[in-house]
């Protein structure tokens, strides 16, 4: 009997495609494939090839799940927190940099007045008078009559109106010499800077007057500093214009396409003019950048000398209001310390020029005390659309680290109160001043026997010149 051969077993999971497959015309002994040469495979899930992973994070992967997450996390917190300082300095630092374009101004190239000799001015418009009989403080000439007995604080009276279309009679006297450049200042030598304070209210028709003039002298090598305040009623003759109040000059510059750097321009020519100076810079701010300054600082601490009262300070929105305050020392807000220093009703225009100087040396010891200086960039973007000035970035730097050498003892204060005279002329107030003696205390300010140094006691009244009734021109 013939022996029946088992067949053999096939193959059946996943064959490859080479291997040879039965014949169905030939036996199936015929063609086998040995097991030797065909291993069995086994049905299993197997795992793809991929990239290796790197060595760090083996035990990370193998570790798996919250530890993967932290680490995350971890990496991302660096991230976020560059991000988020970004977004926050970045706008920041552009705002600062709009803000300095409007601070810091080209200075221009103007004409200088201060070697040019003028026929002090005596009456309101017109060509200076050349024969102006000046009388003291106090006491009245002979062509004028008898000065009344009682004290006439002024009172505040319409300035001349600039205009664009009438720009005045032209003076005769002056001659403008040749337009030369801003000397640039190495911080070696006295520097001038012309200090105004325009009083720009919302909804104001024109360009804002300049109520508050303050000449400032710093001398680096003898650190020393000296100021002096001009009274806004004070004639004075306006370069290419007519003889009318110092605070005319402001807004005539500002109104003339022709001047080149506007108001400042004209405001330092005038005072070069008149009191034989020159004017090297200026710095311009207004009354909400001065509160804003203030506030910046945290406010600012004043010695009130007695009770300052004012039944009609002005307010923004061409009303009046009442202040009062008590004397002794206290801590003003920026509001509170603006009202103070504009005040005039009570005490006059020369303590009001002596208070505003007082707030002025009230921020130069709250700046020490801060350290703000060194947050300047911070402090300009707040008060940006407040302040403008012609001297660079790098000398307010400069004058700000000077600041902080020179002592409080050595800083002065001035007052032409004792060579002025006031009048009334055409229902309005003029201080009339004595030019030669004013233009000697200008021009040697250190050798003022009456300075004042900032340390001083501030104790009122000074001086309360009597208005004396002119005849019509």
């Amino acid at each position: 009997m013939r022996r029946r051969v088992r067949p053999t077993r096939w193959d059946i999971n996943f064959p490859r495609p080479n291997k040879p497959r039965p014949d169905p015309a030939y036996p199936l002994h015929l063609s086998p494939v040995p097991e030797t040469t065909q291993p069995r495979r086994r049905f299993a899930l197997r795992r793809k090839r991929s990239a290796p992973v790197p060595a760090p994070l083996r035990g990370v992967q193998r570790q798996r799940g919250p530890r993967v997450i932290a680490w995350l996390i971890v990496a991302a917190l660096p991230l976020t927190l560059v991000t988020w300082m970004l977004s926050i300095a970045v706008p920041v630092a552009i705002e600062a940099r709009e803000a300095a374009r409007k601070v810091f101004v080209t200075p221009v190239v103007r004409e200088h007045f201060d070697s040019v000799v003028v026929t002090p001015p005596s009456l309101p418009g017109g060509t200076p008078a050349a024969t102006a009989t000046l009388a003291p403080v106090g006491v009245a000439s002979a062509t004028q009559g008898p000065a009344p007995t009682s004290t006439l604080t002024p009172t505040p009276t319409p300035t001349l109106p600039p205009t664009a279309t009438k720009p005045g009679d032209p003076t005769a006297t002056a001659v403008p010499p040749t337009a030369t450049p801003y000397p640039p200042w190495t911080g070696e030598e006295p520097v001038h800077i012309l200090l105004l304070g325009v009083d720009a209210r919302v909804g104001e028709e024109g360009p804002p007057r300049s109520d508050t003039i303050i000449i400032v002298r710093v001398d680096p090598v003898a650190k020393r500093v000296d100021m002096l305040s001009i009274p806004r009623d004070l004639l004075v003759e306006i370069p290419g214009y007519y003889a009318t109040k110092v605070n005319a000059a402001y807004p005539f510059g500002e109104l003339n396409p022709s001047i080149p750097g506007g108001g400042p321009t004209l405001a330092a020519q005038t005072i070069e003019l008149n009191f034989g100076i020159r004017i090297d810079y200026f710095a311009e701010i207004d009354i909400a950048g001065l509160e804003t300054v203030i506030d910046t600082l945290g406010g600012i601490t004043l010695d009130v000398p007695g009770i300052l009262k004012d039944d009609q300070y002005p307010t923004e929105d061409y009303g009046f209001t009442r202040i009062y305050f008590s004397p002794g020392l206290q801590r003003m807000d920026g509001k509170t310390a603006v009202r103070y220093a504009r005040t005039r009703h009570d005490d006059g225009d020369f303590n009001r020029n002596r208070r505003q100087q007082q707030v002025l040396l009230a921020i130069r010891d709250r700046v020490l005390v801060t350290g703000v200086i060194s947050k300047l960039p911070e402090l300009i973007s707040e008060i940006g659309d407040a302040v403008r000035t012609d001297l660079s970035p790098g000398q307010v730097l400069s004058l700000a680290r000077l600041g902080q050498e020179i002592d409080a003892s050595d800083i002065y204060s001035h007052t032409i109160a004792p060579f002025l005279h006031a009048e009334i002329i055409n229902e309005g107030f003029y201080f009339i001043g004595d030019w030669s003696a004013l233009r000697n205390l200008a021009q040697n300010m250190p050798d003022d026997p009456n300075a004042r140094r900032a340390t001083d006691p501030f104790t009122p009244p000074i001086y309360t010149p009597t208005p004396t009734a002119s005849p019509t021109p």
